[in-house]
Formats: C-alpha cells, sequence, structure tokens
C-alpha cells in the first residue's frame, strides 16, 4: 500500500542523492583528463560506502538514461530496479518500480530544466 511506496520512494532519492556527488566526481575526473575513476556505489542504501571503478566513457553512458544507476556487484533491489547490464567491475540497473523511477527522473541533474 502507501507505506511501502514510501520505502521504495526514500531509495530512489537515496540513489539520486549519491548519483549528484558522482556527477562532481565525474567533473573533476574530466579536469584531470583521468581514463578511470573510482565512482561511488549509487545503491538505495545510505550507509554504502562501496566504490565503483569505471572509465568517463561507461559512466556518461549510465547518465544517458534518468532511470539507469551504476551499483557495485550484488546491490541492485530487485523491488524497485533490474540489471540491465552487467560490466564485471559494476552492473548498470533500471528504476522499474513506477515511484522511484519517477522520482529518479525528476531529480535527474541533467535533466532539461523546464
Amino acid at each position: 500500500g502507501r507505506r511501502m511506496e514510501g520505502t521504495e520512494v526514500r531509495k530512489a532519492r537515496t540513489e539520486s542523492a549519491f548519483r549528484e556527488v558522482n556527477e562532481r566526481i565525474a567533473e573533476n575526473a574530466k579536469r584531470f583528463d583521468s581514463g578511470s575513476t573510482a565512482f561511488i556505489c549509487e545503491c538505495g542504501d545510505p550507509q554504502c560506502t562501496h566504490r565503483v571503478e569505471a572509465t568517463l566513457d561507461e559512466y556518461e553512458e549510465v547518465r544517458e538514461d534518468g532511470a539507469t544507476f551504476m551499483l557495485a556487484q550484488g546491490h541492485g533491489d530487485g523491488s524497485i530496479e533490474r540489471v540491465v547490464d552487467d560490466r564485471g567491475r559494476f552492473m548498470i540497473v533500471e528504476k522499474v518500480h513506477h515511484a522511484a523511477r519517477a522520482l529518479a527522473r525528476r531529480l535527474d541533474p541533467r535533466a532539461p530544466r523546464a
């Protein structure tokens, strides 16, 4: 019911907050022209401290869609997302839970602002 929705949305908020941090990391990496960078896992656990090693190109691929996130192996949450790609060093998940997906897209730092 409604209460479950709260959990899903909270997880999406957490993931979106981690995504904001990774946007800063990517900006710095671009400035220093580093090939590969340690991003933070964008999972729904606010306590997660896992790092995800990825190239800037890989990171950009994930960011192309506001509903996809980059997670450490095994950090996906089947209640709100499904794995769309497994890169070995990390996996890419897509929000499928409708409220979580809508929120993730709304909070996308790259979404065109009206």
